[in-house]
């Protein structure tokens, strides 16, 4: 596997490259600082013929070009620097070692249109840590500049620098501001000119410290403003210095001021993204010391999301202590919705933590042993997400999740379920990448017999539908796709991979009222700024511009597919597709569902669909019933979808999470719904198709389709399909997807051509296969009229609903069929039911038949038949003599004294009781069949 760092450049060997020298000229280059536009501060120590000194250059690594800012009189160890927006003054900070071989830092600024001159000096000598930072403006103004001190848990002072020519060195300090008092951690974000930081305040009745972030915005006018305040679980502080050795790492990129004990870093956004990354090491109360080789800590991490109100927290267990100081994570944005945590030799994790959708499917990736210590030496840099530098080897990387990374990831043998889900909702609803996923898809089917095969199915289900509706709205309706489902994981279910032997746990909690720690935006000192904290405040749970309440509110909840499903496990019981009519059911206003399903379906960019022209279906989408399942789970989606996206917006019409999004109406509900309703069939269709393929069957190469396909096919071949499509059946059943027409019946098919009798009527009782009119036709021509033939079809129509199985009767020509339906029209007919039908030739007399009428002759010559179509004449009374179908009546008694039947028993007993003394009104009369036991089984 590739190492997710790619190089980008080796800084001093562009250096060299752009001065013209020689790169052994060039010693103890270093970054200095990173400015708001992104370029480097550099400094460089170059030795020449006329001696040494240390040159100041900003360094613009996209495009590798440098501009030499000053070069001192002689060597200096500059560990950090800043410099104004008009680059004629800089400013930087020097460490050196005094008598009592103690280290100082010390603060200067210099005019860099008067170099010769001497720089000024803060008068700042201080062990602690000590760094500078000029502020820009919005607005610029020539003559006046601002700019902060760092000294670490002393104070952080703005000061205020003129340019001008009635002093000695051009500069004059005109004012200073302590801004912070005391302070153990703070980072500089120049996009936004804000300050974060970490203090320190001692509670009541209590003798440990509470932890608080809070963050400083600049303005351009002198004020400035605290606009968040967020109190943090950190460890004791004076414990942890207890057994924590102190030291300086000086990371002037991005700007941060701290010691060892205390490993944080904000990242944000202008739309409203704020995350606070949290790493630290910690060991279990009941471990054993040992030495430092052989103990054992959790290397874990935590990411608080203000923009979701919530915390990612990350831990590995069992890791070495010596391994553990040389995986210091890095944190870096990883496109507009990602987080990426990197752990060098160990693993990558690909946090999906954007403002768009709520925090979920986050990814891990194993990482190969790269054999190299980073050593902490790792920093990100401003404004180019996912590019960091490594300090120690001024080396400019890249993090880069490939293709690759992700697809090894989803085929390790030991991967988990959610694992696998997250990399499937990464290319489909970010990346929208279907060809990755067709090759996914088909390890899927390789593996079939997995208990999350399914899952799978219902991810891939989900996030293409939403994927597909999303590009197809129009701008006013996109804010409607925050309620449309998007994943089936659940945020709040903890995460554990095994990542290179050890074991990775993520879990999720959310905060308890988080706009409580933020400044609302009429609380601001210029009401409704828009900036950073006002967008932040939008994303908030609950958020809106024109409410300032803190009051915590629950969020607008997704559509759940599994709602309708439980649904439709009661409507499906007494759903009739005999009864239902098609234009009852409309998808949208003005035509009948089936018409405007098809014109919904073609949705823009088929390029990045989920359908492709060169795949097809291995049926044909035709339904033989009047009204399908189909469209009975499409008309139940969208009332539910369409009630649900109604009750939300109009909850919300008046409380935007976002100014840019427009309210949305009724006809924007409907388009939505509509859309999504026509996009979850176009989707199982395509999937049915890809999964086709994937087992090994592609129509493309036979001439027929249908069930001539399942008999031309292997039989390892129809197995493979029947085990993937009993997947689709069940994922899509469990998200009431619609399926397309036809499948089921070509389910069907395939799963008599596999199963066994016994379980294929096992399937058929429990409802899974459907033996619609269409399938059975094909079922009973294949089976041979012998005698476990015959019980077989028997045994299927049995399953069948009394209308369907009627009609199949119809068209069976054997004796059987013929003896069952003439006992069912005589039952009618002496039970008083007026059978019309078209079918019977009733003007036939039976008399004609004079051969048959003699069957079993009696001693009068009237044989039991002929007596009783005596009687059905005489019924006339009760039904029309036209109702009465007497050649039915004479076939099944010919059939029945054929020799082939083996009759042991009359076929017809007639019991005729009468009742001189009573009119036909009082007659009672029994009529009854005796199949045969070699043909006829108990019901």
């Amino acid at each position: 596997m590739t190492s997710i760092l790619q190089k980008v450049l080796d800084i001093p060997s562009v250096l060299s490259h752009l001065l013209e020298v020689d790169i052994k000229d060039i010693t103890n280059c270093k970054i200095l600082g990173q400015e708001q536009n992104g370029e480097f501060i550099l400094c460089w120590n170059l030795s020449d013929k006329e001696g040494s000194c240390t040159a100041v250059g900003l360094f613009f690594y996209t495009i590798k070009k440098i501009q030499v800012l000053i070069k001192l009189k002689h060597l200096v160890n500059i560990v950090q620097a800043s410099i104004n927006y008009k680059n004629s003054v800089l400013g930087y900070v020097t460490k050196e070692s005094f008598e009592d071989c103690m280290e100082y830092y010390r603060v200067f600024i210099i005019h860099l249109d008067y170099p010769n001159f001497e720089p000024v000096d803060l008068n700042v000598n201080n062990r602690r840590q000590t760094m500078i930072q000029f502020l820009y403006r919005k607005r610029k103004q020539p003559d006046n500049d601002r700019f902060l001190v760092f000294i670490h848990e002393t104070s952080i002072t703005l000061y205020q620098v003129e340019e001008t020519d009635s002093v000695k060195n051009h500069l004059n300090l005109k004012k200073q501001d302590q801004v912070v008092n005391q302070f153990s951690w703070a980072q500089w974000e120049p996009q936004h000119q804000c300050l974060f930081y970490i203090h320190y305040s001692n509670m009541a009745n209590s003798n440990s410290d509470e932890a608080s972030l809070s963050a400083l915005q600049f303005h351009d006018e002198p004020q400035h403003e605290t606009v968040l305040n967020v109190p943090l679980n950190l460890p004791n502080r004076k414990r942890t210095a207890e057994n924590l050795s102190n030291g300086y790492f000086d990371i002037p990129v991005p700007l941060c001021v701290h010691d060892s004990m205390l490993d944080v870093r904000v990242l944000s956004d202008a739309r409203g993204f704020v995350a606070v990354c949290h790493y630290y090491l910690y060991q279990g109360v009941s471990a054993p010391l040992a030495n430092d080789h052989l103990r054992t800590v959790y290397l874990a991490f935590s990411v608080t999301l203000l923009h979701h109100g919530s915390v990612v927290h990350c831990n590995i267990a069992g890791v070495p202590m010596v391994r553990a100081y040389e995986s210091r994570p890095i944190f870096t944005m990883q496109g507009d919705q990602h987080l990426l945590v990197h752990f060098p030799n160990m693993c990558t994790l690909l946090l999906d933590v954007g403002p768009d959708h709520e925090p979920n499917c986050h990814i891990v990736i194993p990482c190969a042993d790269e054999n190299r210590s980073w050593k902490s030496t790792i920093a990100t840099t401003i404004g180019s997400a996912g590019t960091v530098v490594d300090l120690s080897t001024m080396t400019v990387f890249e993090t880069k999740i490939t293709k690759r990374h992700l697809i090894e990831a989803f085929k390790q043998p030991d991967a988990v379920l959610a694992n696998q889900q997250a990399i499937l909702h990464y290319f489909i609803v970010h990346r929208r990448d279907m060809d990755i996923v067709n090759q996914l898809l088909n390890s899927v089917v390789d593996n079939g017999l997995n208990i999350n095969c399914s899952k799978l199915l219902q991810e891939i289900l989900v996030g293409s539908a939403f994927a597909q509706v999303k590009r197809s709205l129009l701008s006013d309706a996109v804010s409607l796709a925050r309620y449309l489902p998007i994943t089936i994981s659940k945020h709040n279910t903890p995460l554990e991979v095994k990542v290179n032997g050890y074991t990775l746990s993520l879990s999720q909690e959310m905060l308890e009222n988080p706009r409580v720690m933020l400044l609302s935006p009429r609380q601001r000192l210029i009401p409704f700024r828009d900036d950073l904290w006002t967008r932040l405040w939008e994303l908030l749970p609950g958020g809106s511009i024109i409410e300032d309440n803190a009051t915590s509110r629950q969020e607008i909840p997704r559509f759940s597919n599994t709602t309708v499903a439980v649904k439709l496990n009661v409507s499906l019981v007494c759903y009739q597709p005999e009864v239902l009519s098609r234009c009852s059911t409309p998808l949208s206003p003005g035509g009948s569902m089936l018409a405007n399903s098809i014109a919904n379906i073609a949705i823009s960019d088929l390029s990045h669909s989920f359908h492709s022209s060169s795949v097809q279906l291995p049926f044909i989408e035709t339904d033989t019933s009047a009204a399908s399942k189909q469209e009975h789970v499409i008309s139940v989606n969208l009332r539910e979808l369409s009630m649900h996206l109604l009750k939300q917006s109009s909850m919300r019409s008046n409380k935007l999470r976002n100014r840019s999004m427009s309210e949305p109406n009724a006809m924007h509900v409907h388009a939505v719904a509509t859309k999504y309703a026509s996009s979850q069939l176009e989707i199982s269709r395509s999937l049915c198709a890809h999964l086709t393929l994937a087992a090994g069957v592609d129509t493309r190469l036979h001439k027929q389709i249908g069930f001539q396909l399942i008999d031309n096919i292997e039989d390892e071949q129809r197995r493979l399909l029947l085990m993937v499509l009993q997947r689709l059946i069940h994922a899509a059943d469990t998200l009431a997807f619609p399926l397309p027409q036809g499948f089921s019946s070509f389910i069907t098919y395939l799963g008599y051509k596999v199963m066994s009798a016994t379980m294929f009527s096992q399937y058929v009782r429990c409802n899974t296969f459907l033996l619609n009119v269409d399938v059975m036709k094909k079922i009973l021509a294949d089976i041979v009229d012998n005698k476990e033939g015959v019980l077989k079809k028997l045994d299927l129509l049995q399953s069948l609903p009394h209308s369907r199985a009627k009609r199949l009767m119809n068209q069976w020509s054997h004796p059987i069929s013929i003896m069952l339906r003439a006992r069912e029209h005589a039952a009618e007919i002496l039970g008083g039911m007026s059978i019309r039908t078209n079918n019977y030739r009733r003007n036939v007399k039976y008399r004609s038949n004079s051969g048959v009428t003699s069957a079993f002759p009696s001693q009068h010559r009237m044989s039991p038949l002929e007596t009783f179509l005596e009687l059905l004449t005489a019924k006339g009374k009760y039904a029309m003599l036209a109702d009465i179908d007497y050649n039915l009546l004479v076939d099944a008694t010919v059939a029945s004294t054929k020799e082939n039947l083996h009759i042991r028993k009359v076929f017809y007993n007639l019991y005729v009781y009468i009742d001189l003394d009573r009119a036909f009104d009082d007659q009672i009369i029994q009529f009854q069949f005796e199949v045969p036991h070699e043909f006829w089984e108990p019901i």
